[in-house]
């Protein structure tokens, strides 16, 4: 079975270059666990699965991509899909060295991060619905400082919040040489207005906002049905966004030509005209838009889980990378906010082993021998303190068309994602 359709369909920009980047969001049907009466608690999970490498037909839309964000969804967990530059609708081009898809990552995942923070689900019995759809299906602008709708008392909120960085083939690759949660969050803290980074942030704001206000909006319905009629059992239509947040002439000028956002934002002209005269802004809200800078926000505890399909080990990645090390920081450098993506982690296993780590793979991948893998995953197993795991699935191949092997990938999906949440049920057996 097949991903659903997302909740929304957008861009960012990428902090690289400024390349337009096309991006989903998923929602689990359920974004409430309902305890005792009244008693209600939202978990923030939040996962992230990157595609295979873009010249050989890797995109979002790749079954194995899917399979595992699928099995992910159903655990309660919200998905986030993205295509690197070169790959489907995004713009650019594949790279020599990973470098800009390295940062093409992290551009998402810091918009994923500031998503999930946003996020204020109503306190309700009922699953709350996706967010109405637009019955055109036009791209709609941004209006980026809109007012935070009031948290419902009775909502019990987790203080903590549970991400997996994950990635299959070449996105795993890039996923295992992410910096620290704690460096991503860095890279947006303090953003200035018009710069790649601002952007993200009030892209996250708006979209979560969006949903929050759909959401209180149809959390009264009577007998299943949105405020607009639309039927909330069947599968939500998605809502697609483009266009700059920041206000005209205060976005920065790109390293490179800004004709691929241009083309963008050309479709929101008329738009943007229609809506202009409806947007209204507190004196607070004015005075935010005043502040040349985006105050840093303040996450609660982050758990990062990293999750490899398929990975790519030596020579393999070293040709897809043109042998340049993602990880060289240079000696001596001292890491700083604005610092290039690339030197933001110096020792890629690090992570993996001082993360909690899933690593699945076919013992007949044409890319990288069992012997290699087993040797890789043996070696970061036997780490002091590693929480580095893996599983090896007999007879897959690297692209997992043998008969049955889809399956037994679910399986070790589920059973990892129910391991790290602490959830009890049938676990398949793997």
């Amino acid at each position: 079975m097949g991903l659903q359709e997302p909740i929304y369909n957008f861009a960012i920009p990428s902090i690289h270059d400024d390349t337009v980047l096309d991006c989903r969001i998923y929602h689990p049907e359920h974004l409430l666990h309902s305890g005792p009466e009244g008693n209600s608690t939202w978990k923030r999970k939040g996962a992230i699965i990157a595609h295979p490498y873009a010249p050989l037909g890797g995109c979002f839309d790749d079954p194995v991509v899917e399979v595992v964000a699928n099995e992910i969804l159903k655990r309660g967990f919200v998905v986030g899909l993205f295509n690197f530059r070169g790959a489907g609708a995004s713009r650019g081009r594949t790279s020599w060295t990973a470098k800009p898809e390295l940062a093409d990552y992290i551009s998402f995942a810091g918009f994923f991060i500031h998503y999930l923070l946003g996020l204020e689900p109503p306190l309700s019995t009922k699953p709350p619905p996706p967010v109405r759809s637009l019955s055109d299906h036009t791209l709609t602008p941004i209006q980026s400082l809109l007012t935070v709708p009031t948290r419902p008392s009775g909502l019990m909120q987790d203080v903590s919040m549970t991400l997996i960085f994950g990635g299959y083939s070449y996105g795993s690759l890039i996923a295992s040489h992410l910096p620290s949660t704690e460096g991503i969050l860095e890279r947006f803290a303090d953003a200035a207005r018009g710069t790649a980074e601002a952007e993200i942030r009030l892209r996250a704001q708006h979209l979560s906002r969006q949903w929050n206000r759909e959401a209180e909006r149809d959390s009264g319905s009577h007998r299943g049905r949105s405020s607009n009629g639309r039927d909330l059992k069947n599968p939500c239509i998605s809502v697609a966004f483009g266009g700059d947040e920041c206000e005209p002439g205060s976005r920065r000028p790109s390293r490179e030509p800004r004709r691929n956002v241009d083309r963008v934002r050309k479709s929101f002209d008329e738009a943007r005209k229609h809506i202009n005269h409806h947007k209204r802004h507190s004196r607070e809200e004015e005075d935010n838009a005043a502040d040349p800078h985006l105050s840093a926000v303040n996450p609660p505890p982050v758990n990062t889980h990293y999750l490899l399909i398929s990975p790519l080990l030596p020579p393999t990645s070293m040709f897809l990378t043109c042998f340049s090390n993602l990880g060289d920081t240079g000696k001596g450098k001292q890491q700083q906010s604005h610092s290039a993506p690339e030197e933001l982690n110096s020792s890629p296993e690090s992570n993996l082993i001082a993360n909690p780590t899933m690593a699945i793979y076919g013992d007949e991948d044409k890319f990288v021998s069992r012997k290699k893998l087993r040797k890789w995953a043996d070696g970061l197993v036997n780490k002091p303190d590693s929480l580095f795991r893996f599983h090896e699935v007999a007879g897959a191949g690297h692209f997992w068309h043998e008969d049955g092997v889809i399956t037994q990938l679910r399986g070790s999906v589920n059973a990892w994602v129910q391991d790290l949440t602490g959830e009890q049920g049938n676990r398949p057996i793997i």
